[in-house]
C-alpha cells in the first residue's frame, strides 16, 4: 500500500482460522477474509476496508503454519521436489459493497532432504508462514514458480491494482 502511496492502517485480527469439515480451499480463503472484515470495528460506512490471507495448497489439502518444529519439518519434506499452489485473497468492503478476489501461484520447491529442512527451519523459523517457508528467504526450499512474487509473499497485488474503479476514490 505504501508503494502506491495509499494512507492505510493496519489493524490485526484475532479470528478463528479452523476449517469447516469439506470446506473447499477456496471457500475457506473466501470465509477467512470476510471473517478478517467482520472482525473489525469502529470504522464509519464511508471506509474502505481490505483483509488478506493466503494459503498453501498441496494435493487440494490446505497446508497452515506449522505447529511446531516437528511439523515445520514434516511440510517441507512433503513438499520437497513437488510443485503446490499459493493462494492469496484480496477482500474488499465499503460503501460500494464488497468484492472478493484471489490469485493463484505454482511453486516448485527444490529435492531437499531431512537435513536441508532442519537447517532452513533453525535458521528462518518461518513459524508464522503457511507452509513452513517463506519465498523471499534466500537459500530456502523454493526452486522456481510460476505466477506472482507478491501473490506468494502474501497479496495478490495485480488482483488488487485490477480494481481500481473500486477503491480508486480512496487515493
Amino acid at each position: 500500500m505504501k508503494s502506491l502511496d495509499l494512507s492505510f492502517e493496519i489493524r490485526p485480527t484475532d479470528i478463528d482460522e479452523s476449517e469447516i469439515e469439506n470446506e473447499q480451499y477456496l471457500t475457506y480463503l473466501e470465509r477467512i477474509s470476510k471473517s478478517k472484515i467482520q472482525a473489525l470495528t469502529q470504522f464509519s460506512f464511508d471506509d474502505l476496508r481490505l483483509a488478506s490471507d493466503t494459503i498453501v495448497v498441496f494435493e487440494n489439502k490446505i497446508l497452515h503454519k506449522p505447529k511446531n518444529e516437528i511439523d515445520a519439518i514434516e511440510t517441507l519434506m512433503m513438499l520437497s521436489n513437488t510443485q503446490h499452489s499459493v493462494f492469496s485473497s484480496c477482500y474488499m468492503e465499503g460503501p460500494f459493497g464488497s468484492s472478493f478476489h484471489f490469485e493463484e501461484s505454482r511453486v516448485l520447491f527444490h529435492d531437499w532432504g531431512r537435513k536441508e529442512c532442519e537447517r532452513y527451519i533453525q535458521e528462518y523459523k518461518p513459524f508464522d508462514k503457511a507452509g513452513s517457508y517463506g519465498i523471499q528467504d534466500v537459500g530456502g526450499p523454493v526452486k522456481s514458480f510460476e505466477g506472482s512474487y507478491l501473490n506468494i509473499l502474501g497479496f495478490p497485488m495485480r488482483k488488487f491494482l485490477s480494481q481500481i474503479d473500486v477503491w480508486k476514490g480512496y487515493l
